[in-house]
């Protein structure tokens, strides 16, 4: 047994780039910069972990407090005090309750330690002898520093896996969005601070079981009603989220080196025991994710965004960092982000699975700006750049087909997977767009020349990307007559589809205006 509060257990790194073990009571040592879990997937959780838990125990009251905390730190006493009123659902070993683990003994057989993994091949996997590039038999004994972060990660991120196999209160895994510092050499409180959130909230002590779900018997989804929301139970749930019923089987344990970690262990730990129907989340918004609705209905479901295959492109940044709407949807960014008051000091760190039901796909991370610019410039820039995204978004369908048009006879019956033109499309356009953010950031009114030249500027680059992946792609066979007949109609086709969007009709009106107004 050792305590996840008091014992040294997280890896990390200090400002001379020495690796070693800490325990969350030391966290506000500035001299710590950085985590170093030895997965992408530990690191994100890793982050989620220490928000939660000082989200749960020193939530500032007011945005002064949340200053005076920023600036100057938080007494070691103070915090260590803090962390005593939850220690009890920190505890990890045998002896119940323990950390993110089935209040009772789970009736069930024992399985590898590797499905704590959320890539770990699942059964239909190994069944079908489908484990080409994440080997069954790659984990098979943790340690139980990585065993804790693994059990939280899968908690966290919780995919599909089955009849009664819950997913997260986000669904299967979902995407993070936190805020960090632009100082590279930020303390690592200090980013973990960024995204504690002022609350006048309150809870008291008998009211853990309803934060900690392990602290008392699993409120199992096997009835169908028995489902877990804000109301019934408490919000910062949010944090300690636990859809799986996973216990740990720390009876078989072998010496040894982790599979995760690298280091010597003598008490490895190798099983597991996992059965369905565990917590089964219902109406929830989680304060580190976006999220999605159906435009012009309010009334609508708020649905979490997920990793998507290719990563997050331009188009998706606006949803993450503003409020924005598109024709079908509207798209929050998380509270923290809205909560953001500090926005010249922080950039946004965007994570998580890109997930087909319980298959992990890949896993995307990605750095994105923040606008620096006051409040009251805001919805400008924010009208400015949705444009500019719209007319990418309309251009892109338009050499999609275009490119089928010269390829094909019947252009609409042409079937195939033609995903690599949107992949290509967003990642050599991206530092375009990064142009026109940096001088939009700057000059966010179309009634400011540098404004008007660099929307431009984006039209221009934009049309000249069209035409240049078309002629790159299309003109493969320049001496068959008749596929060159096809190929030029295509591309006047493309011309005079692009020339027609009505998204650049307005952009080029807005700017048309602005610079005879100045004339005037």
């Amino acid at each position: 047994m050792f305590s996840l509060i008091a014992d040294p257990w997280l890896p990390a790194i200090d400002r001379s780039g020495q690796h070693r073990k800490i325990s969350p009571r030391q966290i506000f040592d500035n001299d710590i910069v950085e985590l170093a879990w030895p997965r992408a997937d530990f690191q994100g959780a890793a982050y989620q972990l220490l928000i939660g838990l000082m989200q749960t125990t020193i939530p500032p009251r007011d945005k002064q407090e949340w200053d005076d905390i920023w600036d100057d730190g938080i007494e070691p006493t103070c915090w260590h005090e803090a962390l005593e009123g939850v220690a009890e659902a920190f505890n990890f070993g045998p002896q119940k309750p323990a950390f993110l683990q089935d209040f009772d003994t789970l009736p069930v057989e024992s399985s590898s330690i590797s499905g704590l993994l959320v890539d770990a091949p699942g059964g239909n996997t190994l069944k079908l002898n489908k484990d080409h590039f994440v080997k069954r038999s790659l984990y098979q004994q943790f340690c139980p520093h990585c065993a804790a972060m693994a059990l939280y990660t899968v908690q966290t991120n919780s995919p599909a896996a089955g009849a009664g196999f819950r997913t997260s209160m986000r669904g299967g895994g979902p995407m993070t969005t936190l805020l960090m510092p632009r100082q590279k050499d930020a303390a690592l409180w200090r980013k973990i601070w960024l995204n504690v959130m002022p609350t006048r909230d309150e809870w008291q002590k008998e009211q853990l079981p309803l934060i900690f779900p392990w602290l008392a018997a699993t409120r199992s989804s096997e009835t169908p009603k028995n489902i877990v929301t804000p109301e019934n139970s408490h919000a910062l749930q949010a944090y300690w989220g636990m859809p799986r019923r996973l216990e740990i089987d720390f009876s078989q344990t072998q010496p040894g080196e982790c599979d995760l970690c690298g280091e010597m262990h003598e008490s490895l730990l190798t099983k597991i025991r996992s059965k369905n129907y565990g917590v089964q989340y219902d109406s929830w918004t989680h304060p580190l994710s976006p999220y999605r609705r159906a435009a012009k209905d309010i009334a609508a479901p708020m649905i979490p965004l997920k990793g998507q295959p290719g990563g997050l492109a331009y188009k998706d940044w606006l949803g993450l960092v503003v409020e924005s709407e598109e024709k079908l949807n509207c798209t929050f960014p998380a509270k923290v982000v809205r909560m953001n008051t500090v926005p010249k000091l922080t950039h946004l760190w965007c994570f998580g699975y890109d997930m087909d039901n319980a298959k992990a796909r890949c896993w995307y991370e990605h750095h994105l700006a923040l606008s620096t610019l006051p409040k009251e410039h805001q919805a400008e820039l924010k009208d400015l750049l949705q444009l500019a995204v719209e007319l990418a978004t309309g251009t892109l369908p338009l050499l999609r087909y275009a490119l089928k048009e010269a390829w094909f006879e019947t252009p609409k019956e042409a079937k195939g997977d033609f995903g690599f033109i949107d992949t290509a499309f967003w990642q050599q356009t991206e530092a375009d767009f990064s142009a026109l953010w940096k001088s939009l950031n700057q000059y966010p009114s179309a009634t400011q020349p540098e404004a008007r030249e660099a929307l431009r500027l984006w039209h221009t680059s934009l049309r000249d990307y069209l035409f240049q992946a078309f002629d790159e792609r299309a003109f493969t066979n320049p001496d068959d007559v008749a596929d060159l007949t096809r190929i030029l109609r295509a591309r006047l086709n493309l011309n005079k589809n692009f020339n027609k969007q009505k998204c650049l009709k307005v952009l080029l009106q807005q700017t048309h205006e602005c610079e005879e107004k100045q004339d005037v």
